[in-house]
């Protein structure tokens, strides 16, 4: 009686079988979960801290308009003056919060925030000479960049959801008259707009290795957004050149007021995606350092 034997295919030099594969596939992305959970983590106190600043600056914000809300009423602000609040008055609630928080503040520390974990992603870890170890790991430089700026995401957030808490406690405690969709609105606006200059710094990092020119481009490039929006309308012939700052899909449409701009939100994302999707040929071209 002859025994029957089974014949098993045995894969070949330089090929991988399904099982091989998988496994691989699992490392990566543990791998990958690893760069994402540290990224998140090195930036997570500067990010909470920034937008615990906006949850008290709000509680304050309630807490002086009733008190200060005659002194305001019939005030009257210049109007560059108002163009650099965006528009707002000191005469209304929500002009109030506007003025002290939510057309300067809250965009400013969101930006902040989303510079300096964008700098950190790439050209940071490049300086201290940590880039090279966190690719040596199963994670290719796409997927680490991409990680790299889901954290980015993640920190910026943190401070738009702090800011929308800060307005929650500051509407009942001022009697502000804020709707749950203005507070999602200027939620949803300051991270949009942290997030896309996030995205350049990510980039501006990814091309030059230095966190310091990294940080001077993007901010430079959000003071500049700034200044055009807010001095550009001031002008009849020059007004609508402010389109091209990012800062005016940001506050033009008051989202305070009326809640969150689809259209205005969607010209943001478009923007930082467009801007992101440089990313890949730039890193993958460049020799690292560290």
């Amino acid at each position: 009686m002859t025994a029957s034997t089974t014949q098993h295919p045995t894969a070949g030099p330089g090929v991988r079988t399904k099982s091989a594969r998988t496994d691989s596939g699992r490392t990566s992305g543990r791998a990958l979960s690893v760069v994402i959970g540290k990224a998140v983590s090195d930036r997570l106190a500067l990010a909470v801290l920034v937008g615990m600043l906006m949850l008290v600056l709000g509680v304050m914000v309630g807490a002086l308009w009733p008190p200060l809300q005659e002194t305001f009423a019939n005030l009257s602000l210049p109007e560059a003056f108002s163009s650099f609040l965006g528009g707002a008055t000191l005469a209304t609630p929500l002009g109030w919060t506007n003025a002290e928080l939510v057309s300067v503040v809250a965009p400013a520390g969101a930006i902040v925030v989303g510079v300096i974990s964008g700098a950190r992603a790439t050209a940071g870890e490049e300086e201290d000479k940590t880039l090279g170890v966190l690719l040596a790991t199963p994670v290719d430089r796409i997927p680490f960049l991409l990680a790299k700026t889901v954290a980015m995401i993640v920190h910026v957030l943190t401070v738009a959801l702090l800011l929308v808490a800060g307005l929650a406690v500051a509407t009942p405690l001022g009697d502000l008259g804020i709707s749950a969709s203005g507070m999602l609105g200027a939620g949803l606006h300051t991270a949009a707009l942290g997030i896309l200059f996030g995205v350049i710094a990510v980039i501006v990092g990814s091309a030059s290795g230095s966190r310091r020119l990294t940080n001077a481009v993007a901010g430079g490039l959000a003071t500049l957004a700034f200044a055009m929006n807010s001095f550009l309308p001031l002008s009849d012939s020059l007004a609508g050149l402010a389109k091209l700052s990012p800062w005016y899909y940001f506050n033009s449409g008051d989202p305070l007021a009326n809640g969150p701009n689809l259209g205005q939100l969607l010209v943001l994302g478009a923007a930082a995606l467009v801007i992101l999707a440089l990313g890949p040929g730039v890193f993958n071209r460049r020799d690292l350092r560290g």
